[in-house]
């Protein structure tokens, strides 16, 4: 009789998970996996993320999850490493999670799509905005944010408005970086301005100094640091050392509230794009929301990253309550594909079957004093 156990207990467990649709999907679950960069160079991006996207699963898990089943995310940390990704996925599969949401870095998500896409698993964002990612749609990828691409062609549309014709870029030699730089050299040829200068640094930060002093010295009014938030305390140290008067201009993976908690008052003067709503702004439903909820957990400060994770999660949410009492992984890509001006709250989302892309919202801060962004 105990021989037989695991075996009825395999077969009633199969059951479940046919009779209720899907791999990952019980009567009173649903399993998502998340990989994400806990310890890595984007990792202090990562935590204010991570604890509002939480603050809002265990808001809607209280009231009862989604079609009467509580949202479960399994968590494993990549340290922004695309072959500890490709490790991790085994494991998420292995614990047969329903679908990826929101895993961290490019070279990751390159690393991931391609397993991703042959299991047919859905990812449900993430928080690389790569060209890559965007100019073709993937069947298993939904895009939540802007992309890099959007936040680099308002950044060069801006120098071009201000009459500035002359840039420099300073990137790290990763996969975002080398798809930032990209983006940054069809944006700057498209409006008309003149390169300078580039030069790359090595995601260890070891070759900074020199990177930098390479871009001062081509004498560029304006910069484009495409860096992650990590090595950017470093990037920005360096540049203020060189005594350059430069403009830098920095995209949202900067985390300036992190930037300005490492260096202070030089970061002051920096502008960055940003993807989401601004942070501190309580006309703003999502904001508010995401402000009540996290102060209840403890949070002092405000951020776009924070605001970032909340996208995530009530958009998680949505696509979940949307793909029915039922849900299919096909079913969860269709539901994203059926919303149209999806309003959660200030930020809309909108796909297609052919359209991806949800957002296309991009806005323009400086660091003001005490680390204070202004718009």
């Amino acid at each position: 009789m105990h021989l037989f156990k695991p075996a009825l207990a395999a077969v009633v467990t199969a059951v479940a998970v046919f009779a209720h649709g899907a791999t990952g999907v019980t009567a009173n679950e649903i399993l998502i996996g998340q990989d994400i960069d806990l310890t890595g160079p984007i990792a202090v991006r990562m935590k204010p993320l991570v604890q509002a996207a939480d603050a809002y699963i265990e808001k809607v898990n209280a009231a009862g999850g989604v079609h009467g089943r509580k949202i479960r995310v399994v968590r494993m940390d990549s340290g922004n490493k695309p072959d500890k990704t490709k490790e991790n996925l085994k494991g998420f599969e292995k614990q047969g999670v329903f679908a990826m949401w929101a895993i961290s870095g490019t070279g990751n998500v390159a690393a991931a799509l391609p397993i991703l896409t042959q299991s047919k698993i859905p990812l449900v964002g993430s928080t690389s905005g790569a060209d890559s990612f965007y100019n073709k749609t993937h069947p298993m990828l939904v895009n939540l944010k802007a992309g890099y691409g959007d936040e680099i062609r308002r950044m060069a549309s801006h120098l071009k408005d201000t009459y500035t014709t002359k840039v420099a870029i300073v990137y790290i030699d990763n996969g975002f970086g080398r798809e930032a730089l990209k983006s940054a050299q069809e944006a700057v040829k498209a409006n008309g301005l003149d390169l300078a200068a580039v030069a790359a640094h090595k995601e260890d930060g070891s070759d900074i100094a020199a990177a930098v002093q390479t871009v001062a010295k081509a004498g560029a009014p304006a910069v484009l640091v495409l860096t992650l938030s990590g090595p950017a305390p470093k990037v920005i140290d360096e540049y203020v050392k060189t005594g350059s008067r430069a403009q830098l201009f920095a995209l949202s993976i900067i985390a300036s509230d992190s930037l300005y908690k490492a260096i202070g008052d030089k970061s002051r003067g920096i502008i960055v794009t940003q993807i989401v709503p601004f942070p501190t702004d309580r006309n703003i439903p999502i904001v508010r929301e995401y402000q009540d909820l996290v102060v209840a957990k403890g949070a002092k400060d405000f951020s776009h990253a924070g605001v970032e994770g909340y996208l995530y999660a009530k958009a998680l949410v949505e696509g979940l309550q949307a793909a029915g009492r039922n849900p299919t992984r096909e079913g969860l890509i269709q539901a994203f594909e059926k919303m149209d001006n999806k309003n959660l709250g200030g930020l809309k989302l909108s796909f297609a079957p052919d359209k991806h892309n949800g957002s296309d919202f991009v806005e323009i801060t400086m660091i003001g004093r005490e680390g204070r962004l202004v718009r």
